[in-house]
Protein backbone atom coordinates (compact mmCIF):
# COMPACT_ATOMS: atom_id res chain seq x y z
CA UNK A 1 0.00 0.00 0.00
CA UNK A 2 3.18 2.49 0.70
CA UNK A 3 4.33 1.84 -2.31
CA UNK A 4 1.42 2.61 -4.17
CA UNK A 5 0.62 5.84 -2.40
CA UNK A 6 4.38 6.63 -2.95
CA UNK A 7 3.48 6.41 -6.89
CA UNK A 8 0.41 8.80 -6.47
CA UNK A 9 1.95 11.18 -4.77
CA UNK A 10 4.94 11.44 -7.56
CA UNK A 11 2.53 11.47 -10.23
CA UNK A 12 0.65 14.50 -8.54
CA UNK A 13 3.93 16.28 -7.93
CA UNK A 14 4.94 15.64 -11.58
CA UNK A 15 1.66 16.81 -12.34
CA UNK A 16 2.40 20.18 -10.85
CA UNK A 17 5.65 20.86 -13.18
CA UNK A 18 4.47 23.51 -15.63
CA UNK A 19 4.60 21.96 -18.97
CA UNK A 20 2.36 22.20 -22.25
CA UNK A 21 -0.26 19.72 -22.69
CA UNK A 22 1.80 18.51 -26.08
CA UNK A 23 4.75 17.32 -23.68
CA UNK A 24 2.14 16.03 -20.88
CA UNK A 25 0.91 13.79 -24.35
CA UNK A 26 4.51 12.55 -25.56
CA UNK A 27 5.50 11.81 -22.28
CA UNK A 28 2.52 9.26 -21.26
CA UNK A 29 3.33 7.69 -24.84
CA UNK A 30 6.62 6.93 -24.26
CA UNK A 31 6.19 5.40 -20.96
CA UNK A 32 2.88 3.41 -22.52
CA UNK A 33 5.09 2.24 -25.63
CA UNK A 34 7.87 1.33 -23.15
CA UNK A 35 5.73 -0.84 -21.33
CA UNK A 36 4.23 -2.04 -23.96
CA UNK A 37 7.61 -2.95 -25.91
CA UNK A 38 9.99 -4.31 -23.17
CA UNK A 39 7.58 -7.90 -22.78
CA UNK A 40 7.57 -8.15 -26.40
CA UNK A 41 11.21 -8.08 -26.75
CA UNK A 42 11.55 -10.59 -24.04
CA UNK A 43 8.91 -12.94 -25.92
CA UNK A 44 10.65 -12.38 -28.96
CA UNK A 45 14.30 -13.54 -27.20
CA UNK A 46 13.26 -15.95 -25.28
CA UNK A 47 11.44 -18.21 -27.49
CA UNK A 48 13.94 -17.90 -30.17
CA UNK A 49 16.95 -18.58 -27.57
CA UNK A 50 14.54 -21.77 -26.78
CA UNK A 51 14.26 -22.97 -30.51
CA UNK A 52 18.21 -22.96 -30.95
CA UNK A 53 18.52 -25.04 -27.46
CA UNK A 54 16.33 -27.38 -29.20
CA UNK A 55 18.05 -27.64 -32.50
CA UNK A 56 21.61 -28.56 -30.48
CA UNK A 57 20.13 -30.85 -28.23
CA UNK A 58 18.05 -32.62 -31.31
CA UNK A 59 21.11 -32.70 -33.31
CA UNK A 60 23.16 -34.04 -30.34
CA UNK A 61 20.96 -37.21 -29.63
CA UNK A 62 20.77 -37.86 -33.66
CA UNK A 63 24.78 -37.91 -33.57
CA UNK A 64 24.63 -40.29 -30.25
CA UNK A 65 22.02 -42.49 -31.81
CA UNK A 66 24.21 -42.92 -35.33
CA UNK A 67 27.07 -43.31 -33.58
CA UNK A 68 26.01 -45.92 -30.95
CA UNK A 69 23.66 -47.61 -33.87
CA UNK A 70 27.33 -48.09 -36.22
CA UNK A 71 29.35 -48.83 -33.11
CA UNK A 72 26.89 -51.92 -32.30
CA UNK A 73 26.98 -53.43 -36.07
CA UNK A 74 30.80 -53.20 -36.43
CA UNK A 75 31.84 -55.95 -35.87
CA UNK A 76 30.84 -56.25 -31.95
CA UNK A 77 27.95 -59.19 -32.68
CA UNK A 78 28.06 -63.04 -34.00
CA UNK A 79 25.13 -63.71 -34.60
CA UNK A 80 25.19 -63.00 -38.30
CA UNK A 81 27.81 -65.83 -38.44
CA UNK A 82 25.43 -68.31 -38.62
CA UNK A 83 21.90 -66.47 -38.47
CA UNK A 84 19.42 -68.56 -39.19
CA UNK A 85 21.24 -70.13 -42.17
CA UNK A 86 21.08 -73.70 -43.00
CA UNK A 87 24.55 -75.43 -41.96
CA UNK A 88 24.32 -78.37 -44.94
CA UNK A 89 27.75 -79.65 -43.88
CA UNK A 90 30.32 -79.25 -40.57
CA UNK A 91 34.17 -79.85 -41.75
CA UNK A 92 35.95 -80.09 -37.85
CA UNK A 93 39.61 -80.66 -37.38
CA UNK A 94 42.31 -80.88 -35.03
CA UNK A 95 44.05 -77.14 -35.44
CA UNK A 96 47.78 -76.89 -36.67
CA UNK A 97 48.49 -73.17 -35.70
CA UNK A 98 46.91 -70.21 -36.51
CA UNK A 99 47.79 -69.40 -39.54
CA UNK A 100 46.80 -72.29 -41.12
CA UNK A 101 43.40 -74.21 -41.64
CA UNK A 102 42.88 -78.05 -41.47
CA UNK A 103 38.86 -78.50 -42.29
CA UNK A 104 39.26 -77.17 -45.53
CA UNK A 105 36.32 -79.51 -46.19
CA UNK A 106 38.67 -82.13 -48.18
CA UNK A 107 38.28 -85.68 -47.13
CA UNK A 108 41.43 -87.00 -44.98
CA UNK A 109 42.32 -89.01 -42.18
CA UNK A 110 42.49 -85.79 -40.01
CA UNK A 111 39.25 -84.40 -40.40
CA UNK A 112 35.65 -85.17 -39.87
CA UNK A 113 32.67 -84.34 -41.33
CA UNK A 114 29.55 -83.83 -39.26
CA UNK A 115 25.74 -83.79 -40.73
CA UNK A 116 23.52 -83.59 -37.23
CA UNK A 117 20.83 -81.62 -36.47
CA UNK A 118 22.01 -81.72 -32.65
CA UNK A 119 25.29 -80.91 -33.37
CA UNK A 120 24.41 -78.13 -35.89
CA UNK A 121 22.20 -76.74 -33.48
CA UNK A 122 24.39 -76.45 -30.11
CA UNK A 123 27.26 -74.91 -32.92
CA UNK A 124 24.37 -72.17 -33.90
CA UNK A 125 23.90 -71.74 -30.00
CA UNK A 126 27.29 -71.04 -29.09
CA UNK A 127 28.61 -68.75 -31.82
CA UNK A 128 24.96 -66.71 -32.47
CA UNK A 129 25.34 -66.52 -28.28
CA UNK A 130 29.19 -64.89 -28.04
CA UNK A 131 30.07 -61.65 -27.04
CA UNK A 132 33.09 -59.78 -28.51
CA UNK A 133 36.06 -60.51 -26.24
CA UNK A 134 39.29 -58.17 -25.34
CA UNK A 135 41.27 -61.27 -24.52
CA UNK A 136 44.62 -62.01 -25.46
CA UNK A 137 44.86 -65.71 -26.22
CA UNK A 138 48.76 -67.09 -26.65
CA UNK A 139 47.35 -70.52 -26.64
CA UNK A 140 47.71 -72.44 -30.19
CA UNK A 141 43.95 -72.72 -31.35
CA UNK A 142 42.26 -76.31 -30.57
CA UNK A 143 40.24 -76.59 -33.56
CA UNK A 144 39.64 -75.95 -36.82
CA UNK A 145 35.87 -75.54 -38.00
CA UNK A 146 34.10 -74.69 -41.82
CA UNK A 147 30.33 -74.19 -41.75
CA UNK A 148 28.98 -74.77 -45.26
CA UNK A 149 26.01 -73.09 -45.39
CA UNK A 150 23.17 -72.67 -47.91
CA UNK A 151 22.90 -70.39 -50.54
CA UNK A 152 26.33 -68.21 -48.54
CA UNK A 153 30.35 -68.40 -48.57
CA UNK A 154 31.39 -71.17 -45.88
CA UNK A 155 32.14 -69.93 -42.48
CA UNK A 156 35.63 -70.63 -41.54
CA UNK A 157 36.93 -70.03 -37.41
CA UNK A 158 39.54 -71.17 -35.27
CA UNK A 159 38.55 -72.42 -31.76
CA UNK A 160 40.34 -72.39 -28.47
CA UNK A 161 39.34 -73.77 -25.19
CA UNK A 162 41.71 -71.74 -22.97
CA UNK A 163 41.42 -72.05 -19.59
CA UNK A 164 37.83 -73.04 -18.99
CA UNK A 165 36.38 -70.48 -21.69
CA UNK A 166 35.76 -71.04 -24.98
CA UNK A 167 37.26 -69.05 -27.55
CA UNK A 168 36.95 -68.41 -31.67
CA UNK A 169 37.54 -66.19 -34.16
CA UNK A 170 36.76 -66.32 -37.97
CA UNK A 171 39.71 -67.06 -40.40
CA UNK A 172 41.59 -63.58 -41.56
CA UNK A 173 40.00 -61.62 -39.11
CA UNK A 174 41.73 -60.76 -35.79
CA UNK A 175 37.99 -60.24 -33.60
CA UNK A 176 38.25 -62.64 -30.73
CA UNK A 177 34.85 -63.87 -29.65
CA UNK A 178 33.97 -65.62 -26.22
CA UNK A 179 31.04 -68.28 -26.00
CA UNK A 180 29.25 -67.63 -22.80
CA UNK A 181 29.93 -70.45 -19.94
CA UNK A 182 26.98 -72.76 -20.58
CA UNK A 183 26.90 -72.52 -24.59
CA UNK A 184 30.68 -73.07 -24.45
CA UNK A 185 30.67 -76.07 -22.61
CA UNK A 186 28.20 -78.10 -24.61
CA UNK A 187 30.00 -77.00 -27.47
CA UNK A 188 33.13 -78.15 -26.88
CA UNK A 189 32.20 -81.78 -25.29
CA UNK A 190 30.99 -82.28 -28.72
CA UNK A 191 33.74 -80.78 -30.52
CA UNK A 192 36.24 -82.90 -27.74
CA UNK A 193 34.04 -86.35 -29.30
CA UNK A 194 34.69 -85.82 -32.16
CA UNK A 195 38.51 -85.03 -32.23
CA UNK A 196 38.52 -88.23 -29.93
CA UNK A 197 37.01 -89.47 -33.58
CA UNK A 198 39.34 -88.24 -35.65
CA UNK A 199 42.61 -89.35 -33.26
CA UNK A 200 41.10 -93.15 -33.36
CA UNK A 201 40.60 -93.58 -36.91
CA UNK A 202 43.48 -95.86 -37.79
Amino acid sequence: MKSSFGSDNSFRELGRIPRSQKQKQESLQKILSGIEEKPKRRKAIFPGFLSAAAVMAACVMFAFIIFSEDSMTTGSSSSEMLGNSFISQTTIAISETEESFSADGKYSAETATVQDPKWENTARNAINSATLSETVIDAKPSYDIQFILKGKDPVKMKVWDAEGKVYFKIMDSEEIYSVPAAEGAIFIDYLEAIAQSIQNTP
